[in-house]
């Protein structure tokens, strides 16, 4: 019985991600109060993943981020951008890839585009670097780059990564490092970054681009001079502890916690700040995972799904062709729905293949990672994609020829360099 109901409580979870009509966070957190109601586990195996070490690790650094979106470097970026009149050709190309990749580690993506598509509306269509030229690519460059460099949030992908399936695959051997993923991820953000470069201008010279309906993005007041002093140090202390984790060790778990308990102490963050950041969604979702996939592997229903994918598969697949398929498989599915839907069903699905196999499972969950945020496809990949594809006006067959070859190119980069660092059979 305990199987029929970890099944149904997984197919659960599955629609309401398909869905979208409630926060992923409440979805989880259903499926672990229905896994408690029905015995399958205790309501301590239920919500043990509050306890897990990558959630007390990934739950404050965001914290921490946002003390680092009160100081003066995203103004200071901003300001940047007020100096266009100077900048052309592929100066100005560089210019604004050179901001977005800056934007996309301390703010999300929406709000990066919220902020930049203003200052591109001002661009004129006479010259041969146009706003609707360079749209599209600037979504291209944050696709690739968002998450990527091991700072802020980024510095603490890999612990959200092995939050998603060490509760399934729980051999210490096969936990991500640190930069784990900047490697892997290095092949496809050069390819990408290059295809941005010299593809923008495939795309349609003039356009109108028009940022009306764009979100106002709210002007976050500085803080003094010694309190943001204070924040870039306890940042920097907290990334030194975060990259030195093999002398640190578990003091790698508390850094952030600790760090911003002083910047409380010291008045660069509020309590209600520190608060939200530690109830936001994502903290629910990836602690409500976890006790799902704890039920998969008691009841058995993570070896049967693993079993059944496995044998469509064959005995003994190539390593090659079973990375170029989750590639495959990623990047299609968030090219039509949601990042977060596509990475959380597939994170589960791929742990019990790989328990199933007996596989090395680092290069599939960072192909996951990698692959889920490659969304500018359809306009349904991500709100940024939805944003862009309104800003700058475009159909479908004004974009095909940057695009389509722009997925192409991360599919195979993306396979390849996952099966060159992480193969398979090890």
């Amino acid at each position: 019985m305990e199987l029929y109901i970890t099944l149904a409580v997984m197919a659960f979870m599955i629609i309401n991600f398909l869905w979208q009509k409630f926060p992923m966070g409440l979805t989880t957190m259903a499926c672990c109060t229905l896994l408690a109601i029905f015995k399958v586990l205790t309501p301590s195996e239920a919500f043990q993943g509050f306890t897990n070490n990558s959630i007390i690790l990934v739950a404050p650094m965001m914290a921490l981020s946002v003390a680092i979106t009160k100081t003066s470097i995203v103004p200071r970026i901003r300001a940047m951008v007020d100096d266009l009149g100077s900048k052309t050709g592929m100066a100005l190309v560089f210019f604004f890839f050179l901001v977005t990749i800056a934007f996309v580690q301390f703010i999300p993506a929406t709000a990066t585009f919220s902020i930049l598509v203003v200052f591109l509306t001002t661009l004129s269509n006479s010259g041969e670097v146009t706003a609707s030229r360079l749209l599209m690519p600037m979504l291209g460059i944050s696709c690739a780059w968002k998450g990527y460099i091991p700072i802020g949030m980024g510095a603490t992908s890999f612990a959200t990564i092995n939050a998603r399936y060490e509760t399934i695959i729980n051999n210490p051997d096969y936990l991500l490092k640190m930069m784990d993923k900047f490697k892997v991820a290095a092949i496809p953000v050069i390819a990408l970054t290059l295809w941005c470069l010299f593809a923008w201008r495939l795309l349609p010279k003039e356009g109108n681009v028009s940022a009306k309906g764009m979100k106002e993005v709210k002007e976050t007041k500085v803080l003094p001079p010694a309190q943001e002093k204070l924040v870039f140090i306890v940042f920097a202390a907290v990334m030194a502890v975060l990259v030195l984790n093999k002398w640190t060790g578990s003091l790698m778990y508390i850094a952030p916690a600790a760090g911003i308990i002083i910047l409380i102490y010291g008045g660069a963050l509020t309590v209600p700040e520190v608060t939200k950041a530690l109830t936001a969604d994502m903290i629910f979702l990836m602690a409500g995972v976890l006790g799902v996939a704890a039920a998969m592997s008691k009841s058995g229903a993570g070896d049967l799904i693993g079993n059944a994918i496995l044998s469509v598969l064959g005995g003994h697949p190539s390593s090659l062709f079973v990375m170029f398929l989750f590639t495959v498989v990623t990047i299609v599915m968030t090219t039509i729905m949601s990042n977060s839907a596509t990475a959380n069903i597939l994170y589960t699905v791929a742990a019990t293949v790989c328990l199933a196999g007996n596989w090395d499972p680092r290069g599939i969950m960072l192909i996951i990672a990698i692959g889920n945020v490659i969304s500018l496809g359809f306009p349904s990949g991500a709100a940024e994609t939805a944003l862009i594809y309104a800003a700058g006006n475009y159909s479908l067959k004004d974009v095909w020829k940057f695009t389509v070859p722009y997925i192409l190119i991360a599919i195979v980069t993306i396979a390849f360099s996952a099966n060159l660092f992480f193969p398979i059979y090890g």
